[in-house]
């Protein structure tokens, strides 16, 4: 009997439910987007992230501006139309450099665009931040530099397999660093 009795207390509390409206509270609400989550912008040089801001809903929010050559692809700065390369001596255009780009969601290439960072630091030189390089990426201390073997690094670097992160993509790239 004391069970049923329990029973019974435990559904009519239940049953109850919430004594006051509360004026903030919107059951149809669904929030613009998912923190973390990115797509590409109304225009396709935009990669947006969804960031929450406090006291506010999370909102759309330009992550990053696609580099010249490049364009927003699903959640990454992709090749748009620029030609892969191997080499450095495979970009021919004025200005461009063969450099790291984000081609899948799970892969990195290495693409012909303009140099993300004219007049900076050439491929193979020391480095500490990415923007000190005309390739803009600066991995390991060096500027990138691809390649496949050592014999086509400039200076003393060695060709090595690099680990590299770019647009949240992880992958491996041979690519020239200073000993």
């Amino acid at each position: 009997m004391t069970v049923r009795l329990l029973a019974r207390l435990l559904l009519a509390l239940f049953a109850v439910g919430c004594t006051e409206p509360n004026p903030g509270y919107d059951p149809l609400f669904v929030p613009p987007c998912e923190v973390g989550a990115r797509q590409c912008g109304e225009s396709l040089r935009n990669l947006l992230v969804c960031q929450e801001t406090e006291g506010q809903n999370p909102t759309w929010t330009i992550e990053k501006t696609c580099w010249e050559g490049t364009a927003c692809s699903t959640a990454w700065c992709g090749p748009g139309d620029s030609s892969a390369c191997d080499l450095p001596s495979d970009c021919t255009g004025a200005g461009e450099v063969c450099t790291a780009v984000t081609d899948a969601e799970d892969h990195i290439g290495t693409y012909c665009i303009p140099s993300p960072f004219p007049g900076a630091r050439e491929p193979g030189r020391a480095c500490s931040r990415h923007e000190e390089c005309a390739s803009g990426w600066c991995f390991r201390r060096t500027c990138f530099h691809p390649c496949e073997e050592t014999s086509q690094c400039p200076f003393s670097d060695t060709c090595e397999t690099l680990n590299v992160t770019v647009d949240q993509v992880q992958d491996s790239l041979r690519g020239c660093v200073i000993p």
